[in-house]
């Protein structure tokens, strides 16, 4: 659009005649004169205003194209618009005016080089001038090839126009990101000054970054106006600015302000939570802290630090220690700072009205994970009073002290890994010095000795093996009518996902362990045979013998129409065992007469896999396992699993594992629950177990169900109390579990009655396993994953239930 401003007016005739003297005269001929011809200005009215133009990336293009609009204004006219592009291609357009033109907008449209890089940065400038020679500023927009988003960087804090004082030091807040990684980002300074600083990051490098960095203002900077400009460089050198923010420079004894103040807190707080407080003034802060009160005024706790001023903005995380014993206890939160100048202010909204924020004080203590990742599973060993975390996205075991409530050096362990549990010593539940991690990005068992090293070390990988199952069906051919014997494959994923111990030997109380059985489940894939894509299997691996078990007892029987006789073979690796056949598809029978007969397992296939994330745990003196098929529908089965109960004898190879539930107790588990799993938990003796749902349900070792807990369903997980025995346990106060809610609770439940007997307020809901510990000194603790990081709450081992 083109806007055409005409210099001169036309004539109009006046409405009475005037005799002028002869200089006016000459001098009106001289003006008209001008209007015809070459234009003539006197010089103390030159335009001196410059014009102001912008650039902003156009409407949304192929790939193969850049675009960008621009548009320019002046006062009196503009004479010329450039636009020039570089970096990632080299372009220019050029437009030059041939008539008194006051604003122009256009768009213009480059075509990409079929030679330059996806992603590659290019910085569109443009810059116009008006017919008196007057040169505007520069406006940038960065852009990249392939209309991908291009390098930012932004100055969050102080806000634009925001005063700032000389020989004082600013605080300046930046945030970068980038495609290809952040390289470097920094600022540099025009106007009354100029200086430039950065900060270069090594390897590995991230896609966003947030720095606070410091600037001081030289005392001979006063009364002007200073420009800063971040800019950010990604791994491929792209260097791109951001939007240049500009601040007001005075003294500080000019400088009449009060400190502004804003307190940062949780809505719900620890005891020992953080507290962050921001003070900004001008002229320096010299005091900030927070005061804790009661809704009615008395204060239980209060921290400040001092500065010597030279900071107009001070930032300070506090931790508290407030003094509550009942948990949940409202509060108020209030931040406040001093300046240099000795005037005080606390924390207000924007109306002006003091601000002192209300939040609950709750139970426990969460420590972030100090290098991020998510938490799968997690593990107490007493013996070094310390808690194991699997941490799949940083493929390592996170180490946390609970004597000092400190991470350690975590542990290097294989790819992903998910489920852990120890190696077992007796039937009293003494663990051995060695934990055995399921690393689910691959097909293996870390072996990692807490012995070794500060914190522990991995000293073996125990290759899992492939694991074939077969069915062999008989059909008839459609044309002859004949018997057809089919024979067909199912691969399935053997990366293990959650793990469990149990160990063979006699069941008294201190016993010595056997032969180590570890139950898992895998991870299930997309590439798995059809029709079981995306559907897991349990198995156990004997440790000691490296032989195998593949689960199918839950799926004997046979289906509608239809007679599947399984095969299982197993296939070693790494050397680990051997190549055997774990069930044949046929065995021959002799009988005591002499005669003989076939013996084949008859299986109804859609139930030999489960759906994703099936849960596995093991009781705590190694006997018991329970199972819970995961998933997002109902209907999910249960299974469990005894050590001690071996194979069947006949026929003459055993193959049915008689500690596997039933396939009748399976279906009969559905029929009474018809629940979603989110989550198993199993007593100390393997007596009681629970599967966590839209409720929490409770069953015993056969499947059959006790009750059912009113549980919020939740990602979280649930633990019985580590003393906990029998369907009715003794003493009184053992007879508890522990269960996530969707809510920032724990909800704790007596395991006969089946109701509720207290709520635990935390900070955040519990999204991961849940474990309840007793430490060596006798404390009741209770771990959660959260999404800040792992909640620990210690309890009073004193509950009481409510009835006998």
């Amino acid at each position: 659009m083109l806007s055409v401003s005409i210099g001169c007016a036309a004539a109009r005739p006046t409405p009475y005649r005037r005799t002028l003297p002869r200089a006016a005269a000459l001098a009106a001929l001289a003006l008209l004169g001008a209007c015809s011809g070459d234009e003539v200005i006197d010089p103390p009215f030159r335009d001196q205003i410059k014009p102001r133009v912008s650039i902003a990336k156009g409407n949304v293009v192929a790939d193969t194209l850049l675009s960008v609009t621009v548009n320019a204004t002046d006062n009196v006219g503009l004479k010329r618009v450039r636009l020039l592009f570089a970096g990632g291609i080299t372009a220019a357009y050029d437009t030059v005016m041939v008539s008194a033109v006051t604003s122009l907008a256009f768009n213009v449209t480059v075509k990409v080089p079929s030679n330059a890089p996806i992603g590659a940065t290019v910085n569109a400038r443009t810059v116009a001038t008006d017919g008196a020679g007057n040169v505007s500023d520069t406006a940038v927009v960065a852009l990249t090839v392939g209309n991908l988003e291009p390098p930012q960087a932004v100055i969050t804090s102080p806000v634009a126009n925001s005063p700032v004082v000389s020989g004082k030091a600013l605080v300046l807040s930046l945030s970068a990101k980038a495609r290809y990684r952040v390289r470097t980002v920094g600022y540099q300074i025009s106007g009354a000054y100029t200086v430039a600083d950065s900060l270069v990051y090594a390897s590995p490098l991230r896609d966003s970054i947030a720095i606070l960095d410091t600037l001081t203002i030289p005392d001979s900077v006063r009364g002007a106006t200073i420009s800063v400009t971040p800019f950010v460089t990604d791994s491929l050198n792209q260097r791109v600015l951001g939007i240049a923010v500009p601040y007001a420079v005075q003294s500080s004894v000019s400088a009449n302000t009060i400190p502004v103040v804003r307190t940062g807190v949780s809505p719900r707080v620890e005891l020992s939570d953080t507290i962050f407080v921001e003070a900004t003034d001008p002229v320096g802060i010299a005091t900030i802290g927070y005061e804790v009160r009661t809704l009615a005024g008395q204060i239980l706790v209060a921290d400040s630090v001092s500065a010597t001023g030279a900071f107009s903005t001070l930032v300070r995380t506090f931790r508290a220690r407030i003094p509550a014993t009942v948990f949940p206890t409202p509060v108020t939160v209030a931040g406040f700072a001093r300046n240099a100048n000795g005037r005080r202010d606390v924390a207000r909204y924007g109306s002006g009205a003091l601000r002192a924020d209300t939040v609950q004080v709750v139970a426990g203590y969460t420590n972030p994970l100090p290098a991020g990742g998510q938490i799968a599973d997690a593990l107490y060993v007493p013996r070094t009073d310390r808690l194991y975390l699997t941490n799949i996205e940083r493929n390592w075991l996170e180490v946390f002290n609970l004597a000092d409530s400190t991470f350690r050096t975590p542990i290097a362990v294989g790819s992903r890994p998910w489920g852990l549990a120890a190696w077992p010593r007796n039937r009293d539940g003494v663990m051995g010095d060695t934990l055995l991690i399921a690393n689910s990005g691959g097909t293996n068992i870390s072996y990692v000795n807490l012995n070794a090293g500060a914190t522990g070390r991995e000293v073996y990988r125990y290759p899992l093996p492939n694991i074939m199952v077969y069915s062999i069906t008989s059909v008839r051919a459609a044309q002859t009518d004949q018997i057809i014997t089919q024979r067909t494959a199912y691969d399935f994923s053997d990366r293990p996902q959650f793990v469990a111990t149990t160990c063979a030997g006699p069941v008294a109380a201190g016993a010595a362990c056997g032969d180590v059985i570890l139950v898992y489940s895998t991870t299930p894939t997309p590439g798995q045979s059809t029709p079981f894509p995306n559907q897991g299997t349990l198995r156990w691996e004997n440790l000691n013998r490296q032989s195998s078990h593949f689960f199918f007892e839950q799926a004997m029987g046979q289906t509608a129409n239809r007679a599947d006789t399984l095969e299982i073979e197993r296939y070693a690796a790494g050397g680990v065992g051997a190549d055997s056949v774990l069930l044949p598809a046929r065995q021959r029978v002799t009988l005591g007469d002499g005669s003989s007969y076939s013996y084949s397992i008859v299986a109804r296939l859609d139930q030999l896999a489960f759906r994703d994330t099936t849960f596995v745990r093991n009781s705590g003196n190694f006997r018991r396992v329970v199972m819970g098929e995961g998933g997002p529908v109902r209907g999910s089965r249960a299974l469990t699993y005894d050590v001690t109960r071996g194979f069947e004898t006949t026929p003459p190879i055993p193959v049915i594992d008689r500690g596997v539930s039933r396939p009748v107790d399976v279906t009969d588990f559905i029929a009474n629950t018809f629940a979603r799993v989110q989550g198993v938990g199993i007593n100390f003796d393997g007596e009681l177990n629970a599967v966590k749902g839209d409720s929490t349900y409770l069953f015993d070792n056969a499947l059959r169900l006790q009750g059912i807990l009113q549980s919020r369903p939740s990602a979280g997980g649930l633990d019985f109390h580590p003393l906990n025995t029998g369907v009715n346990a003794i003493p009184l106060r053992t007879r508890l579990s522990f269960v996530a809610s969707s809510e920032p609770v724990i909800e704790v439940f007596d395991t006969f009655c089946y109701r509720k007997v207290a709520t635990i307020p935390i900070r955040d809901p519990i999204i991961g396993p849940v474990r309840a510990t007793v430490r060596p000194n006798g404390q009741l603790v209770l771990v959660g994953a959260t999404v800040r990081g792992v909640t620990l709450v210690a309890l009073p081992d004193n509950a009481t239930t409510t009835c006998q």
